[in-house]
């Protein structure tokens, strides 16, 4: 586990619409996105992220697969200037337990600090506030880590890379579920009360060696198929290759299995130019279905060397959803990714 899921929003324009007339609502990564999200220009050149506007149809919800007990969010997060908004404390992000019945949120104050709040039921508590100021007009890294026990909890809070809020020995449980949803922009099931755009997601809990705790602030990456790879099991259908299959949103142009274990993997663009980057971890995201009654199942996989690691196996519906496997670490050795070993690796599917 460790480094569970992360969106840089680059993939997938929530706007445009399908071959039934259907906005790509579930072809998100998010278990659910407001249908009024907009596609904008990202932090970085060449890059997008997420409008959530205000308006009742809410904000960016991710439930996790499974509860845990430690959850740790980072996004970049930016509120308007001025208008867009019915709150006087904006909702920035939060998390969520499995009963839907405590929460933590992080709001923007009136006065340009962060202000931490545990929801209980219907009731919020303001349990602390920021010393550094969250300009609005201003991309701003925010983190919230809760470790969810009914004593000695603990929610910290760091805001552009440096810890602001420090809680210990707290009741975050009050005796209800473990962590299971992050949410952006609004409390899953209601209204977004001003608009808040978002970029560069991570969730992660403390379950492995790697990836175990604050990120800081970390950019993702979407690096596109361009190349042949080593494993073509897979049927390909609309194009010349696997990799050309793959490389665009035409569903017209797809691989698909034929039995349990197939495995067809690409080449794709190099990481962008940085100077010593940190790499926390691969994201295989695959837009996937099945084509039959009957249970179907895939996972991502990376193949480096001559080794293949894979992400949790997903179960697939009738209608295509983007799926993702999570790989922290080079299966070549099983040791932390480098930028030469991610654009040196191949990366695909599986079916399982």
């Amino acid at each position: 586990m460790a480094l569970l899921f992360m969106d840089g929003f680059d993939h997938y324009d929530p706007q445009v619409l399908d071959g039934d007339g259907n906005k790509l609502l579930a072809r998100g990564k998010a278990s659910y996105l407001t249908r009024d999200a907009l596609r904008i220009a990202g932090r970085r050149a060449a890059s997008y992220a997420l409008r959530l506007p205000v308006g009742p149809e809410g904000g960016y919800v991710k439930n996790l697969a499974a509860t845990i007990t430690r959850m740790y969010v980072g996004c970049a997060v930016r509120v308007p200037t001025s208008g867009n908004t019915n709150s006087p404390e904006p909702l920035l992000m939060g998390v969520r337990d499995s009963s839907t019945n405590v929460s933590h949120l992080l709001k923007l104050g009136g006065d340009g600090r962060v202000y931490l709040y545990r929801r209980y039921f219907s009731t919020d508590t303001l349990l602390a506030s920021s010393i550094a100021t969250v300009a609005r007009g201003v991309w701003n890294y925010l983190e919230l880590y809760v470790y969810c026990a009914s004593s000695g909890g603990v929610i910290q809070v760091r805001v552009n890379g440096v810890l602001d809020i420090d809680l210990s020995s707290q009741n975050t449980k009050q005796s209800q579920g473990d962590l299971l949803t992050a949410f952006l922009a609004a409390r899953p099931g209601t209204a977004c009360d001003a608009a808040v755009e978002v970029d560069d997601l991570y969730i992660l809990d403390n379950s492995d060696t790697l990836n175990n705790t604050f990120l800081g602030d970390v950019r993702v990456d979407l690096l596109a198929p361009n190349a042949a790879g080593s494993n073509n099991a897979m049927t390909v259908t609309g194009a010349a290759t696997a990799w050309e299959a793959l490389s665009d949103s035409d569903e017209a142009t797809y691989v698909q299995s034929t039995a349990t274990a197939q495995k067809t993997t690409v080449g794709h663009s190099n990481l962008p130019s940085m100077t010593s980057p940190t790499v926390y971890g691969v994201q295989v995201v695959a837009l996937a279905r099945k084509t039959d009654a009957g249970s179907a199942s895939l996972k991502g996989i990376a193949y480096s060397g001559s080794s293949t690691g894979a992400g949790a196996t997903v179960v697939l519906t009738e209608q295509a959803q983007y799926q993702t496997g999570m790989i922290n670490k080079n299966p070549n050795g099983s040791v932390q990714w480098t930028e030469s070993t991610v654009n040196a690796a191949e990366f695909g599917v599986e079916s399982a």
